[in-house]
């Protein structure tokens, strides 16, 4: 318990710690100084790291974990939709449109406009009527003035008026293009204004007009505040540019970022970095480069994920891929061999048995250890494709709160297929590492809602999906701890409280194993700590 620290700056007494350092597991007093933990044990063990200039916080029996990890989240591009785009996630059309209309009203002429978290099957939403989507006629009611892009909440699939049609240079007779769809009227073939996947690349990428620096920090205040809020202290950002890895330094050397970053580059990024020697890993505790992130296939809560059987209610409806095997094995050879993380979004069986092929040639071409390669989503998975993984030490990072917030689209998949999905017992138990993940914006982003739906498996309405994936509170703890940690090479500086480890916490209203696991959802966050700085709460 004697540390070389000195006196602590700051000291938690009487709190309910969980640490998630099996050889502690529980624990009453935590001392920190210099960003680190200087002390953990009882009151007694820390009362002499307390000096004169030392602050001590009494919890008075507050539950203290070890801050949270979101391993697969979108950061700072969130921010900035936030900062730029309509907030679409209301219930009815009319507000859809009336919040797309005050975004309109605020943009010059003949300028894009822009919208994101769009969620059919919760848009007009009654008993008797499952959703809608958006169709072109709906946004050439709310402006004819001004192309308009909206994102759906699963962002693989995107809604264009009229004008934004034309812009992109869609017409009746473009066929769709590759690893892409365009949305068509089943009676008449016409465009209906939906577009699927990579089809809308050439407008994400080259029309959208282009973030500021200045909207960028102001994103990365948005989205720093937001993510505090519910004790989330570290981030793995799942599309990074170079922009926008700018930004992080930016905010970093004026003390404006308050989340640790590991920053999944988006594969364009790639030449230029292995050109630069770089490799993952590359920065420091609060801002680092990870692994280069790709898109194999399509998402979940669009039934575009491709799937060796077809979706319920239909003959050959398989999905969408968005990468051939060919592409994926010569851009994982590349960047496996330039040694870097390889992270590749994939969420159904097809795709995630293609991705572990690449997997599998890489590393038999050039052999690595420890190369802890990622499948984003790993959505869809069977005992085959589980020992795979196993073997090669694949990381995997489910959607932690799809099944609570998504529940009304999971009857696409049927029962039995929902006994594979966000699979993490299946993962505990086969030894293979999962995090603790919400793709936020696709999924609410509160790391508590996320341990709920994975312990319960109950969805908001109260129906429950695929049980037999339930996993335990303490097992849900880990995912978004220590295991989040282990997916950035990290879990021997963060993701649980010990001395010498960053001294990251959350403080929480109740103890999420002493109650109703339905009500886990519900616990205050009352203060979050990054590096011994509170960065929310009092």
């Amino acid at each position: 318990m004697i540390t070389s620290y000195g006196k602590a700056e700051t000291v938690i007494k009487n709190a309910n710690i969980m640490t998630m350092d099996t050889s502690i597991p529980r624990a009453q007093a935590v001392a920190m100084t210099h960003g680190r933990f200087a002390g953990v044990g009882s009151n007694e063990d820390v009362e002499g790291l307390i000096g004169p200039d030392t602050k001590v916080l009494d919890m008075g029996g507050q539950t203290v974990l070890p801050g949270f990890i979101d391993a697969h989240i979108h950061v700072l591009s969130s921010g900035v939709r936030h900062v730029m785009s309509a907030d679409c996630d209301v219930p009815t059309l009319k507000q859809v449109q009336a919040g797309l209309k005050e975004r309109a009203d605020k943009t010059p002429t003949g300028e894009w406009v822009q919208g994101f978290k769009f969620d059919d099957t919760k848009t007009d939403r009654t008993a008797s009527n499952e959703g809608r989507h958006l169709y072109k006629e709906d946004l050439d009611s709310v402006t004819t003035d001004h192309p308009m892009m909206i994102a759906h909440r699963a962002g693989h699939v995107f809604y264009m008026n009229t004008a934004g049609l034309e812009a992109a240079g869609f017409n009746d007779e473009t066929p769709d293009p590759p690893g892409g769809r365009l949305g068509r009227d089943p009676d008449t073939g016409r465009l209906n204004g939906m577009v699927y996947e990579r089809a809308i690349d050439h407008v994400r990428f080259g029309m959208i007009p282009v973030d500021t620096a200045e909207v960028r920090r102001e994103g990365l205040r948005t989205i720093c505040n937001m993510l505090n809020r519910v004790g989330l202290t570290s981030v793995h950002d799942a599309r990074v540019t170079v922009e926008e890895f700018q930004t992080y330094q930016d905010g970093k050397a004026d003390g404006e970022l308050s989340l640790r970053v590991y920053a999944l580059m988006w594969y364009p990024q790639f030449p230029a970095l292995r050109d630069a020697g770089i490799k993952s890993g590359l920065g420091d505790d609060m801002l680092r480069i990870g692994g280069i992130k790709m898109v194999a296939d399509g998402a979940i809560a669009t039934r575009t994920a491709y799937l060796s059987e077809p979706y319920e209610g239909t003959t050959c409806d398989h999905g969408i891929l968005a990468m051939e095997q060919d592409e994926i094995e010569q851009q994982v050879m590349d960047m496996h061999r330039a040694g870097f993380q390889v992270c590749i979004h994939a969420n159904g069986d097809v795709t995630i048995d293609m991705v572990l092929t690449a997997y599998e040639k890489a590393l038999k071409a050039h052999p690595r250890v420890d190369t802890r390669h990622r499948i984003e989503h790993c959505t869809l998975v069977n005992p085959k494709l589980l020992a795979r993984m196993k073997a090669m030490g694949v990381v995997a990072t489910p959607f932690c709160t799809y099944v609570y917030h998504h529940g009304e689209k999971m009857r696409y998949y049927g029962e039995q297929r929902l006994e594979r999905m966000f699979a993490q017992r299946s993962f505990i138990d086969s030894g293979v590492v999962s995090t603790g993940a919400t793709d936020y914006p696709p999924g609410p982003f509160e790391p508590l809602l996320g341990i709920q739906s994975c312990v319960t498996r109950t969805d908001s309405t109260g129906k429950e999906w695929g049980i037999n994936q339930r996993i335990s509170v303490d097992e849900a703890l880990r995912l978004y701890t220590m295991n989040g940690a282990y997916a950035s090479f990290e879990e021997d500086t963060k993701g649980s409280i010990e001395i010498g480890k960053l001294a990251d916490l959350v403080v929480l209203g109740s103890d999420p194993t002493q109650i109703d696991p339905l009500g886990i959802k519900d616990i205050q966050v009352e203060r979050t700590i990054v590096g011994g700085r509170t960065v929310y709460g009092v």
